[in-house]
């Protein structure tokens, strides 16, 4: 029997969108419950508080039991199911794709996510968050080139995709949005072009969500 798997998601939600990557890396169905970031409202959203404390998204529910945190959905789906592999068996490997996980997930998100940046606002002035975010996301990435260059082959930790790709794809799509040059981040870019030409990461794309505007 397919397991029966809902994600409380968002198109543009980083967290979301790795998750989603996992997802379809693995080949699994899943039934998308899509969160208004902007309001949080709506039925979805009343149900995705309910069910994290902390009111944030992805919440995955896999057979009833109720997932949250990012890394620890993926790390689960690689645990349970079947598929491609995201941590290598190597135990060198497997630190350095985590550490490049951990590298965006906890030192660069948390920095400009949504409610960071109303705070800064808040605090600072109008304007002052999209500085604060491009700063940030400059300076932690500048960081993540130098540590891929050690490890990158096609991928971010040799040639084969683990769980420190799941976390490339948004983090250059908001180094985007927030206007940050990264024509000096070659290793990156490069790893993001392997990237795009997979199946499991095109599909995870915000412009191919069911809640992305249209076009």
């Amino acid at each position: 029997m397919a397991p029966h798997l809902i994600l409380f998601t968002n198109y543009r939600s980083s967290a979301a969108w790795r998750v989603r990557i996992a997802l379809n890396l693995k080949g699994l169905a899943y039934e998308s419950k899509t969160v208004d970031l902007q309001n949080w409202k709506g039925t979805a959203a009343d149900e995705a508080k309910s069910l994290n404390p902390s009111g944030r998204i992805p919440v995955l529910i896999h057979d009833g039991r109720v997932l949250t945190e990012s890394l620890a959905i993926v790390e689960y789906i690689e645990e349970v199911f079947e598929g491609p592999k995201l941590l290598p068996t190597d135990p060198v490997a497997r630190a350095k794709a985590r550490a490049v996980a951990l590298h965006v997930t906890c030192g660069i998100q948390p920095l400009h996510i949504q409610r960071t940046t109303r705070r800064v606002d808040e605090i600072a002035g109008s304007g002052k968050g999209a500085e604060w975010n491009a700063y940030w996301i400059k300076r932690g990435l500048d960081e993540l080139e130098e540590m891929v260059k050690k490890t990158a082959g096609k991928y971010s930790v040799g040639d084969a995709v683990t769980i420190g790709d799941v976390v490339i794809p948004s983090m250059l799509y908001n180094a985007r949005r927030w206007k940050v040059d990264l024509s000096l981040m070659t290793t990156l870019l490069s790893i993001e072009k392997h990237l795009e030409l997979l199946p499991a990461f095109a599909a995870a794309h915000p412009t191919q969500q069911p809640d992305a505007p249209k076009q």
